[in-house]
Formats: structure tokens, sequence, C-alpha cells
């Protein structure tokens, strides 16, 4: 993935790292990175290894899955000799007990209760169906390609911006796709104490709509990940916004922690204040619709002010 360099996400990222929020001891820590979807030399390798590792995943799912069916199939094969056998026996026994007691009238007395009792033993059968084996996940059927380098793009996405880390196995269910307004929502109320602390009373307006000019919001699909880089974090987001017909994604990632260090050299009057924790809405007008997905009027722009 080529990192792509842009002014106004890197003056927003700079606004959001190492940033204390009032008097407390906590800290935001934040950026917004742009990335091409174009793979370079190292990423169709890394890619390519992927695409592989995936493939022979769904090739041991496909036979287990299948192995399963079968020793399902063989238990039920076995089952249906066994009941066939003892039918056969309560038959014989009906019909000799029928013949001693010279009753030649048919009551149900013999092969229809067999049927019954065959019945309902078959009835507790199943379908064998295993959940971890179903190629169906949060990012869509990975049996498809495009699903296998979807999340690919997002791996890779996550190795350039953390390159400590090694997201190679990470799990398609760490993924979850949302929706663009509750993304806004989430990030205008977790970041509304830090906004307060800006110059610009619209600073989140603002992150929101250079967002827009790099991605095309309304064009994209946005997955949160479920990834703990900081344990001790308050809160913490990781949002992919994919652009497919830009071949861009835009990782924005943020969250809040303590500052330990700065709690141990303060005094012990300073260590007793309790620390407070802000996770209100933002009071901003946003006259948008960042989700046409909800608008029954096919996603037309309509003024909203929220007071």
């Amino acid at each position: 993935m080529k990192y792509l360099e842009n002014e106004r996400l890197n003056t927003i990222s700079s606004e959001l790292s190492d940033v204390v929020l009032g008097d407390s001891h906590r800290i935001i820590q934040g950026r917004i990175e742009a990335y091409s979807m174009k793979r370079g030399g190292k990423d169709k390798k890394f890619a390519y290894a992927l695409g592989q590792k995936y493939l022979a995943e769904m090739e041991d799912m496909q036979e287990e899955l299948a192995a399963t069916v079968e020793r399902v199939a063989r238990k039920r094969s076995n089952s249906d000799v066994s009941l066939s056998v003892s039918s056969f026996k309560r038959v014989k026994s009906a019909e000799n007990t029928a013949s001693v007691a010279n009753d030649t009238s048919n009551n149900g007395d013999g092969t229809q209760p067999t049927d019954a009792v065959v019945q309902r033993r078959r009835s507790k059968s199943f379908d064998f169906t295993l959940e971890s084996n179903n190629p169906k996940t949060t990012l869509g059927d990975f049996s498809e390609l495009s699903t296998r380098r979807l999340m690919t793009d997002l791996i890779l996405t996550l190795n350039s911006s953390f390159p400590d880390y090694d997201f190679s196995n990470v799990k398609p269910s760490q993924f979850q796709k949302v929706k663009v307004d509750v993304v806004r929502k989430n990030i205008y109320a977790k970041l509304s104490e830090l906004a307060s602390q800006q110059r610009n009373p619209n600073w989140l307006v603002e992150l929101w709509m250079s967002l827009n000019e790099v991605i095309e919001l309304k064009e994209c699909d946005v997955y949160s990940f479920d990834f703990n880089e900081v344990e001790d974090a308050l809160w913490s987001f990781h949002y992919f916004f994919v652009n497919k017909n830009l071949k861009r994604v835009v990782f924005f990632t943020c969250n809040e922690l303590i500052d330990e260090e700065e709690i141990r050299s303060s005094s012990d009057e300073e260590q007793e204040e309790r620390v407070r924790y802000y996770n209100s809405e933002a009071q901003l007008v946003d006259d948008f619709d960042w989700d046409p997905s909800d608008n029954v009027a096919g996603g037309m722009s309509f003024e909203v002010t929220m007071s």
C-alpha cells in the first residue's frame, strides 16, 4: 500500500497527537492516513502469500466439512440398518402374536407403530453444519475473490500503519462493517472534549469535510477493527474508509489514555482529584447527509441543526 501525502490530513493528525485534555492526565493519540490500494512489488508478494494461505484454509475447511458430513451420514446409515433389523423383529413378533390370538384385523399393533417409532427416531437427526466452517464472514463470503482481496487490503493497510506489528493472522471476525453516519456520530462524541479546546468552533465538522475530500464518503464502505494497541486505553476506535472506485483507503485510528508517569510525578492532592471523562455529543451544525442509505430522498443533502 502506498502512503498518500495529504497536507490537511497531516495537520489534523498533528492536532490529534499527544494532546492533553484540560487539566486532566488524559491524552488523545490519533492520526488519519490515506493509502492507495494499488499494490507495489512487496505488497503483491505479500498479498499472493496471504491469498494462498486463505485458499489453503478454504480447502481444509471444505475437507473437514465433507469428512464431518460423511461421518454423520455413516452414523445415520448404521442407525437405519439397526432400526430396520429391530423393525423386522417387531413385525415378526406382532405377526406371531396375531396368529396365536387368531386376530385377523389390522388395528395398528403391527407395522404401524413400528413406522411411528422409526419416524420419531429419525426426527432426532439433523443436517450437520459447522459454524467455524462457514465461508460467510463479517467482511462477506470468503469463497469470493473480492472478499479475500478486501481482507488483504485491510491487512496491508494495518501493516503499513503499524510497522512494529504483524497482522498476518488477523481474523475476518475482527472487522465489522458499519454505517458512515454511525461512525461520524461516534467520532464526534469521542472527540467532543478535544474539539472544545480548539480555537475553531467547527473543528470537528472541518475534520469530517477534509476526510470527505480525500475519500468521497458517500462512495465508501466503512469497517471498524477490533485492536487494542494500548492496553490501558480508556477508549479507542480504528476505522477503514474504503473507496473501491478511487482505489483508496483512509485509516483513522485514535485512543484516549491516562498518562501514568505524569500521575506518579504529581502531588498527592492532584492524585486525589477525580478524573473527568466526557463522552457527550458535540453541539455542532452539520448540513450534509453522510449516509444516503438512510435517507428516503435518495441521499440529497438536507439541513440539520443540533442545539
